[in-house]
């Protein structure tokens, strides 16, 4: 029997018919030209959209410890995912249905390594945009003392508004967004919430789509 025909190969031809467009080049590039878009507009506003990084004068020592906080920065937002994974209600169950119904799909064909990519491009594209040039840029132009503060509002729902699956969804963004702006006030520098983001995405996206308990499932 030819190798091309057969049980197998209509398994495999089914398989390719129920893999989305190849999702991780089109995510790759998306996050990434949120980053480049970010230094585009941050060289037009004369806006440097990295914060705390600076091309040719950072050493491994002045990026270790935000590095460091950013990894340890991940973890309330794994444990406040688990939490509302297990014990969804209101509009908690609406957005993990939302999860099992549009992003548990979309990944369930990638393997580990093109999670962890997209993942990374997702915390330094978006994390450039959001934190570095908006949230950071907002804050020089408006000045102290309420800058900041006003800067990290706006930033957040910018970054909630460009997640909108769902309203759900953007919230729950808008919060993330919150969280991941104090960090970037906390350290001074985007090596921490892009750490914490990518991090975040890659440990939550393998979690639901690989880990999963079967009866986390059940809506």
């Amino acid at each position: 029997m030819p190798s091309g025909s057969g049980p197998d190969c209509a398994r495999k031809m089914a398989d390719q018919r129920d893999r989305p467009t190849d999702i991780t080049a089109i995510a790759l590039a998306f996050e990434g030209g949120l980053g480049l878009l970010a230094l585009a507009l941050g060289w037009w506003l004369e806006q440097w959209p990295l914060p705390g990084v600076e091309v040719g004068a950072t050493s491994w020592s002045g990026v270790a410890r935000p590095a460091l906080w950013g990894v340890l920065g991940t973890l309330p937002m794994l444990a406040g995912m688990w939490l509302a994974d297990r014990f969804a209600f209101g509009p908690l169950r609406q957005l993990k249905q939302d999860f099992e119904r549009l992003i548990v799909p979309l990944f369930a064909h990638c393997s580990v390594l093109e999670m962890a990519l997209i993942s990374l491009m997702a915390g330094i594209g978006e994390e450039t945009l959001f934190r570095g040039l908006i949230q950071a840029g907002l804050a020089d132009w408006l000045g102290p003392p309420w800058g900041p503060w006003i800067a990290l509002v706006l930033a957040s729902i910018v970054f909630g508004f460009g997640h909108m699956i769902s309203a759900a969804y953007a919230v729950v963004a808008m919060v993330i967004g919150v969280y991941l702006g104090l960090l970037l006030l906390a350290t001074e520098s985007i090596v921490t919430p892009a750490i914490a983001h990518g991090l975040y995405d890659f440990c939550a996206l393998l979690y639901l789509v690989r880990f999963r308990p079967p009866s986390a499932s059940s809506s």
